[in-house]
């Protein structure tokens, strides 16, 4: 494959057999090739490169981005909510990871789309039955196919989640694992009520089921109803054992002094004001009792923003690289210590060693502040270039992880 600087297309060269024109390519799908014009067009699906006479060639692989463009298609969705869902598998070839995630969107949407149908026929019996108009009725239906829109959200907010665990899974040299180590950490006594802030889609719990001492009274919660409900569904077999609930961490909705212990991981530097939250905190906790929050420090990934420096250093102004300056390793202990006493930090010693660039872009991509959308093709190109260079080079590329945790015990305020 070569690549054209001054027309800006790429060339692909080897086997013709391996590659379709746009006429051979929509015959086999079954779509006009006026379709296919209007997918480059807004970026939906882009051929893999051009022939030396600038023509559109596309790949087998494209049969796959293809198949799923028409299944989202298919179910309802808009192009401009396909592309939002493309944009968070672009660089995946797991073409099982994808199959997967469809069939997730699907159900929702068969879910979503059974409950409108129910909303819509206890309004219909009303409505036969003469009786009258309750409107209360015609906006709960308005509501249900409004909530089409949030599960979308939902759902990348999940698929940004998984992606940045699976990074850390898969290639961090710590092989215990942070949720395990952390777990560890919390050395607690048997019967105690503990409040998870931010438990995204219940990770924590999930790796360490079979350490649960049998006197804990778990309260998982999250801002975000869809990573509750992932955290229902992970944990569907011990639901008995945890207590859901949304809640804002700024706008906590028990009673005071109602808990033993409260978890905040990797989740303060999320919030718009962290010292309401911290207040929040220290008045649901009993006396003397204990918080725990797990954040990272400044080195934290820096070859990562070192790599992206080479390709457009404006994008380290983003939210998704700023995000996690408000608690930090470096200044936590400032910001947590009007609210707690006896406060100290305990360092996770791991690393990254990745020997494949796809789940590092991954990682880059579910990162907040809609970091792809920075990400024109060349851009992509020249950090999967970058990356691939130096796994060719030296076998791998090493990362820093700097992981930590702060515990405190209530200050009993004036």
């Amino acid at each position: 494959m070569g690549y054209n600087k001054i027309v800006g297309v790429i060339i692909l060269e080897g086997d013709p057999k391996e590659f379709y024109s746009v006429g051979e390519f929509a015959k086999k799908a079954g779509v006009t090739i006026r379709t296919l014009r209007y997918y480059d067009k807004i970026g939906l699906l882009k051929p893999c490169g051009y022939n030396s006479l600038g023509y559109r060639l596309y790949s087998k692989q494209d049969f796959g981005i293809l198949q799923k463009i028409l299944t989202l298609k298919f179910i309802g969705l808009s192009l401009d909510e396909i592309g939002d869902i493309m944009k968070y598998d672009i660089n995946d070839n797991d073409f099982k990871k994808s199959l997967e995630i469809q069939k997730e969107i699907i159900g929702e949407k068969i879910q979503h789309m059974f409950t409108v149908i129910k909303a819509i026929d206890e309004t219909l019996q009303m409505v036969e039955k003469k009786d009258a108009l309750n409107w209360d009725k015609f906006i709960n239906v308005i509501n249900l196919i409004n909530l089409d829109k949030k599960w979308l959200e939902q759902y990348k907010n999940a698929s940004n989640l998984r992606a940045r665990i699976n990074l850390h899974e898969r290639f961090s040299t710590n092989k215990e694992g942070w949720m395990h180590w952390f777990f560890k950490q919390l050395n607690l006594p048997g019967k105690i009520n503990i409040l998870e802030l931010g438990c995204g889609d219940g990770s924590l719990w999930v790796k360490n089921l079979d350490r649960i001492p049998k006197g804990w009274n778990i309260t998982l919660t999250d801002f975000s109803g869809g990573m509750l409900k992932d955290a229902k569904k992970n944990l569907a077999n011990y639901k008995d054992r945890f207590n859901f609930n949304i809640v804002d961490a700024e706008n906590i909705p028990y009673e005071k002094e109602g808990f033993d212990v409260v978890i905040a991981n990797h989740m303060l530097y999320h919030l718009n004001d962290i010292d309401k939250a911290l207040k929040e905190i220290n008045r649901v906790l009993k006396k003397d009792g204990y918080f725990f929050a797990s954040t990272v420090g400044k080195n934290h990934m820096k070859e990562m923003r070192d790599k992206i420096r080479l390709v457009d250093e404006s994008m380290l102004e983003l939210e998704g690289f700023t995000l996690t300056k408000k608690f930090q390793l470096e200044n936590g202990m400032e910001i947590l210590n009007p609210w707690f006493n006896n406060i100290s930090m305990k360092r996770y010693k791991d690393s990254l060693k990745l020997t494949e660039v796809t789940p590092l872009i991954d990682y880059i991509f579910s990162m907040p502040g809609n970091i792809e959308e920075r990400f024109n093709k060349y851009k992509l190109k020249k950090l999967e270039n970058i990356l691939g260079d130096i796994i060719k080079d030296k076998g791998y590329i090493h990362i820093t992880k700097d992981t930590g945790f702060f515990i405190g015990r209530k200050k009993q305020l004036l």
